[in-house]
């Protein structure tokens, strides 16, 4: 059966299909929970960020949790074995690279730095040469221009070697030698992507949503991240792109959360959307059954035990869309005490 992650503000929840219905848990109380990465090894290993409080590991599916990666001063830091910021912003998991049977791990921090781990979080080297990038001076977080981060860690599932990361907000770079070397942003490049996807069914494509503003809220490239190529026929409504998902079997059908600006996606007057395009054709807004005044932009997620259907989280609860299906459904999972808080993170699996 499957298990949903929900992070919000000061907590995570976990969601348990049961015989009898939902078991919630909460955990990491007192921590903003960012971003989650399973080890497709192991799905009992879990990696969580958090937005102050590190990097945590869980060995059994999400029932216990510790704090790996920071150390709790910084003179107890020696060189590659800790991560220099509490504030981690994205965790990954390679998809096929392991080191001595070990999957690698990937984490990013505020302000942006680049950390991987071979054994499963115990140790931490940093891709120094991302420090080296000369678009770094322009990168900025419009909310707070003093700082930036580290969005979306992308590794590639036919290239071992190629990762691709955002920098929320600047730049998206490339290494096609595994840290070594990093290309630069060039000139056609989107520099505020909120979610980068890669496909394994699409070698080399990546996938961009983005706040970039009207012409730039979605883009692909076909040649691992040197070119871009936007697509945002029906998009100009709601021209701020954030969170992306895509078709498992399909890497031409994709839903997005787009919402009109950045305000209306986070703020006190929200109004959020998805849309659906499949092959060439345009944009076509997909949110019959959803909740779109006053819902905070939409995470999404595939589900996993059935091909071709989607789930959404907001403010108001989970929605779930059958395959094939245009009517999202309210899944009946008691929501009153979480209504109207934003989530940060979103993700289902289903346990080994």
């Amino acid at each position: 059966m499957k298990t949903f992650f929900v992070g919000l503000k000061d907590k995570l929840i976990t969601i348990k299909e049961t015989a009898n219905g939902y078991q919630f848990n909460e955990s990491l109380h007192e921590t903003n929970p960012t971003r989650l990465a399973f080890d497709p090894s192991n799905k009992q290993r879990i990696y969580c960020a958090t937005n102050g409080d590190g990097l945590w590991r869980s060995e059994d599916g999400g029932e216990h949790w510790s704090n790996i990666g920071v150390p709790s001063v910084a003179s107890d830091l020696p060189k590659n074995r800790g991560i220099s910021s509490s504030k981690m912003s994205a965790v990954a998991v390679h998809p096929t690279k392991k080191v001595n049977g070990h999957s690698v791990v990937y984490a990013g921090t505020e302000p942006s730095m680049l950390f991987y781990s071979e054994d499963h979080g115990e140790s931490w080297h940093e891709f120094e040469g991302m420090q080296k990038m000369p678009s770094q001076k322009d990168w900025a977080f419009p909310p707070r221009p003093w700082t930036h981060y580290v969005r979306w860690i992308t590794p590639s599932y036919s290239n071992k070697d190629h990762l691709a990361v955002s920098i929320e907000a600047g730049a998206v770079l490339n290494s096609y030698d595994h840290g070594k070397t990093w290309k630069d942003r060039t000139e056609d490049i989107p520099i505020d992507v909120h979610t980068l996807l890669a496909h394994p069914k699409a070698p080399k494509r990546l996938y961009a949503a983005n706040g970039d503003g009207k012409g730039r809220s979605y883009a692909e490239s076909y040649d691992e991240g040197l070119t871009w190529i936007y697509m945002t026929e029906g998009l100009e409504q709601h021209p701020y792109g954030y969170h992306l998902v895509l078709h498992p079997e399909n890497p031409t059908d994709r839903l997005i959360s787009a919402s009109k600006s950045a305000s209306s996606a986070h703020g006190s007057n929200r109004y959020s959307t998805i849309y659906r395009k499949v092959d060439t054709a345009p944009w076509i807004e997909l949110a019959d059954g959803l909740p779109r005044e006053d819902a905070f932009t939409h995470h999404l997620a595939n589900d996993p035990d059935n091909v071709g259907a989607f789930y959404a989280l907001n403010n108001f609860g989970l929605f779930y869309l059958k395959p094939g299906g245009n009517q999202w459904e309210r899944l009946d999972i008691p929501w009153e005490e979480y209504e109207n808080k934003r989530p940060y993170s979103f993700a289902v699996e289903v346990l080994d």
